[in-house]
């Protein structure tokens, strides 16, 4: 064989190797966006739909069918294509308090919230009593 040769084939093994390599990272990282996009919309709806029937519950409504559909979609579309934590997390919430009317009730759904962040940035947090505190404007006691 031609020296000449075997280097052409060395060089356009290479472009294809590195074309390959380069089309299978652009498709993870293109479902890696897609993913976080999906879930943010459904953490996105799922808190919307619980701080409406909070809202209404602060200023004495009925909770409306409406509200109770959009929460039950909301929290399914969690359970499906949440993180883990999430989901253990709104597993938590909800057989334990179910509504927003404790302070104990208030930190496990910070905790929600919490989880919801580390899923989304990719471990970063803050601190459950300053997200009561953004969420709730509940400050924390001294004790």
């Amino acid at each position: 064989m031609d020296i000449k040769f075997i280097i052409a084939l060395i060089g356009l093994t290479g472009v294809v190797v590195s074309a390959l390599v380069q089309y299978y990272l652009g498709r993870q990282a293109e479902s890696n966006k897609k993913t976080i996009e999906i879930r943010t919309n459904a953490y996105l709806d799922f808190v919307n739909s619980v701080s409406e029937i909070a809202s209404s519950a602060q200023h004495n409504q009925n909770r409306s069918l409406n509200q109770l559909q959009k929460l039950n979609q909301a929290k399914t579309r969690v359970v499906l294509i949440g993180s883990d934590e999430v989901v253990n997390a709104i597993h938590t919430f909800w057989s334990k308090f179910g509504s927003l009317d404790s302070e104990d009730a208030i930190s496990s759904f910070s905790i929600i919230i919490s989880a919801m962040r580390k899923d989304l940035s990719g471990g970063k947090s803050l601190p459950n009593d300053i997200l009561k505190e953004a969420l709730f404007n509940k400050k924390q006691s001294n004790k």
